[in-house]
């Protein structure tokens, strides 16, 4: 038996598109002696998560608006 490599597809080798990080990093300064720094790391993955459970949140939202002054409209309150 013999054993031949095959070249992995473009983005295989590195985990894949959804295992991509992204970073960011700041730095802010107020005063000479006070400031911040943050850095942030994220997959695309959690990049989507974090869209899908936004989008799902100001979807329900909206509902839950309609729903509460579908009433309002048709009835006077005062």
């Amino acid at each position: 038996m013999s054993h031949r490599e095959v070249a992995a597809p473009v983005g295989v080798r590195d985990g894949g598109f959804l295992n991509q990080r992204q970073r960011a990093k700041v730095s802010l300064a107020f005063t000479e002696t006070a400031g911040l720094k943050a850095n942030a790391q994220i997959t695309n993955g959690g990049l989507l998560s974090i869209a899908a459970l936004v989008s799902t949140i100001l979807l329900s939202t909206a509902v839950l608006v309609h729903v509460a002054t579908r009433d309002a409209r048709s009835k006077r309150l005062w």
